[in-house]
């Protein structure tokens, strides 16, 4: 019974204290923020006929009275000391020069205590005056008189201060706010005193603060326009953001001009934040100048339509460029040309009237009077680039050369021309003799050279005649025909045992010789040397291309063959050679050293017989070694 009893007033007992924390938590209404200040938005409505914006909204209706909030709980029932809850300006949140402080407690305050212990002072220790209010008897609102931008101060409340049932603040309070500072500009583009800008640069600059509200384009009418720009530019400016002001050109900038641009002084943030000095700032564009000709300075070669192009680094004003271009040539006076534009007046194209003449040289000049589209920039001096057009058709070489020997391994002939060609005028009327069966050809458009591919014959001597109709795309021939003459090599000489490579076995049943395969030699000196059981060369045959035995050869034979072929040496007479390892080379004096690698001329030769010890036969099934292992006949019979 008593056990019942016990748990009850425990059930009792939680239930109050959770009723009490509710109460406590809806006494405790939001805090009240502190509005910051917002830049109006411009009125983009079209004004109805008597002037008025459109679509004016309707005025909401007033409340008649507000509800003034009830405490949850009895201000006699709050038994602790009272605790700043809340505060406004937010730490780290600027003050404005005009606005309030606002404290908040957790119970009602006594003001006349709460305001005698009440100080905001600045850096120096001043005490700054003002004005209190109690919008609630939790809640405090000082409005200091006069406050200095970007400045330090400290709101304190002594522990002397009490609440309504005269307990004192738990503990004293120091804050530490901050007014509001300067606005000002972090960084501009183009840089200040940069020369050389670009003249389709944009004008930007950075702000350190917000200054205006993000808006969308079409809202941007209204917002403020910071940048007076001397000379004067068309054009229009944006914000890009909040703090990033662009001025966009209608059209290039001048060339070769300073321009100076100016934030005038008293621009404002969306915080209040003021610009305290104007901020200035300069800029030169670049001169205009010519960036590339085409053809390059001092190109040859040159097709004699090919249109000349220049490149500007800015737009240019048509009529003085074209007015300062000239293209005359050597003896031929100045070239009539048809001009061009291209990419925004930055690219002259001049095309000749009539083709250039051949073989001469020209000169492109660009007058030091050729302006800029804006502006009155012209370039700082004349700019001059040579170039000669192709040459008449000739033959410049030729591979092989005349009266030379083709390459071992050649494959064809190369004609080099001076000048581009028209292959349909001599592409088939080219002699070779002898005629090759078979002859491929290709044009190399790079060098203008032809190349005409067939198999060369060997010890050969080859006429090529190239027809005098040949021409070029123009209508001009070569005049005469080009006739040159070459020999070809004989095929490469060849000294090679008749062996397999490295290593080979003979029998002492049969003659020892061997037989080694010559072609285009005066001689063949083959060596036979004794090298007794070389283990290292038997397990390592490649080491043979460059071993050199100790030992004096056993023999030597030195064979002038009579023709190309297969000789045959008998290394031990009609007999053979006893039972050993020998090391048999063979060279040549029109041998280089390294075909040793690819031709058979350094062998190891194994003299021995190998033995069978009787046959095997394998059956497909078991047999009756009975019914035939006496009648089975060999023969010549063992």
């Amino acid at each position: 019974m008593r056990l019942q009893t016990l748990t009850r007033l425990l059930a009792l007992a939680l239930v109050l204290t959770l009723v009490t924390l509710g109460c406590r938590r809806e006494d405790e209404t939001p805090p009240i923020p502190t509005p910051l200040p917002t830049a109006a938005l411009p009125d983009t409505r079209a004004p109805d006929t008597d002037g008025a914006p459109a679509n004016t909204p309707t005025p909401r209706p007033q409340p008649t009275a507000t509800a003034v909030p009830q405490p949850a709980v009895n201000a006699d029932a709050i038994d602790w000391p009272p605790q700043l809850v809340y505060s406004s300006p937010a730490p780290g949140e600027e003050v404005l020069l005009d606005g309030a402080i606002t404290l908040r407690f957790d119970q009602p305050m006594d003001p006349d205590s709460v305001e005698s212990a009440f100080a905001v002072t600045d850096a120096g220790g001043s005490r700054i005056a003002g004005e209190f209010s109690w919008p609630r008897p939790d809640t405090l609102v000082f409005t200091p008189r006069s406050l200095r931008r970007q400045a330090d101060y400290r709101v304190q409340i002594a522990d002397t201060a009490e609440a309504a049932n005269g307990r004192p603040l738990r503990s004293a309070i120091d804050l530490s706010l901050r007014t509001v500072g300067f606005l000002e500009v972090g960084q501009v583009i183009p840089a200040a005193d940069t020369a050389a800008v670009d003249t389709d640069s944009s004008i930007t600059v950075f702000f350190n603060r917000p200054v205006v509200p993000v808006v969308t384009s079409a809202q941007q009418a209204g917002l403020p326009q910071p940048l007076t720009i001397t000379p004067a530019v068309a054009g229009s400016g944006e914000w890009v953001s909040s703090s990033i002001y662009r001025f966009l050109p209608a059209g290039p900038l001048a060339g070769a001009t300073t321009y100076t641009v100016a934030v005038a002084e008293g621009l404002a943030d969306v915080a209040g934040a003021v610009l305290e000095e104007g901020f200035t700032w300069t800029f030169t564009t670049r001169s205009p100048e010519v960036v590339t000709i085409d053809p390059a300075n001092n190109a040859t070669g040159v097709v004699p339509t090919r249109p000349i192009t220049i490149t500007f680094n800015m737009p240019m004003d048509p009529a003085s460029t074209e007015a300062a271009v000239l293209l005359p040539g050597v003896d031929v006076g100045n070239t009539a040309v048809d001009f061009s534009w291209q990419d925004d007046n930055r690219i002259l194209v001049l095309t000749p009237r009539q083709p250039l003449q051949l073989d001469t040289e020209y000169q492109v000049t660009i007058g030091a009077s050729a302006a800029a589209a804006s502006g009155q920039a012209t370039l700082a001096q004349d700019e001059v680039s040579a170039f000669s057009t192709v040459p008449f058709p000739a033959v410049l070489y030729t591979t092989p050369a005349r009266n030379a020997v083709a390459d071992t391994y050649a494959s064809g002939i190369s004609i080099g021309f001076a000048s581009p060609m028209d292959l349909s005028t001599f592409e088939d009327d080219i002699v070779i003799e002898p005629e090759p069966p078979r002859i491929n050809s290709f044009w190399n458009e790079f060098n203008n050279e032809l190349y005409l591919n067939f198999a060369l014959a060997r010890n050969a001597t080859y006429r090529v005649t190239i027809p005098g109709d040949a021409a070029d795309p123009y209508g001009n021939k070569l005049g005469e025909a080009y006739t040159w003459q070459f020999d070809t090599p004989d095929y490469p000489p060849i000294a090679s045992f008749n062996l397999p490579q490295q290593v080979s076995q003979l029998s002492t049943s049969f003659v020892t010789e061997v037989g080694i395969i010559h072609r285009n030699v005066s001689s063949l000196d083959v060596s036979l040397t004794d090298l007794g059981l070389p283990l290292g060369l038997l397990i390592n045959p490649f080491d043979l291309y460059d071993y050199r035995p100790a030992a004096e050869p056993r023999q030597t034979w030195s064979l002038p063959p009579e023709e190309d072929g297969l000789a045959t040496l008998a290394l031990a007479g009609d007999g053979t050679l006893p039972t050993g390892v020998y090391y048999l080379a063979v060279t040549t004096p029109e041998l280089q050293q390294e075909t040793r690698y690819w031709q058979n001329q350094r062998h190891l030769l194994v003299v021995a017989d190998t033995y069978a010890s009787g046959i095997s036969i394998g059956f497909a099934s078991p047999m009756d070694l009975s019914t035939f292992e006496d009648d089975i006949v060999i023969e010549p019979e063992p």
